[in-house]
């Protein structure tokens, strides 16, 4: 706007419009214990196994066939059961977050 000889208060205006308009932040970071990295690792690989239901979508839980199918690809056999087990944790934390995000947009 300045190389085309906008006025300074035209400038602001836009500036201010353009903050006001921003994204707001991104959420803060976490860690990953590094024991815990291979299971987080699976479960954001997995982001497209979860099964859906009802009008508005709601996730019911993972496609164990996909999950499975990830699995044989993906991990050693000696490692799968263990994995599976710390996916199906994860699994229950988002089902139980999900069900309290919708009590909670219900109140």
């Amino acid at each position: 706007m300045e190389a085309m000889g906008a006025p300074a208060e035209d400038i602001e205006a836009v500036r201010a419009q353009v903050l006001a308009e921003a994204p707001p932040e991104a959420p803060e970071a976490f860690g990953v214990y590094a024991d815990n990295l291979p299971t987080v690792s699976a479960f954001l690989a997995l982001r497209t196994q979860w099964n859906y239901a009802g009008m508005v979508g709601q996730r019911t839980g993972f496609n164990y066939a996909g999950v499975s199918a990830w699995m044989q690809t993906h991990i050693k056999p000696r490692r799968r059961r263990a994995l599976f087990n710390d996916l199906q944790v994860m699994e229950h934390a988002v089902l139980q977050a999900d069900h309290e995000q919708r009590k909670n947009n219900e109140e």
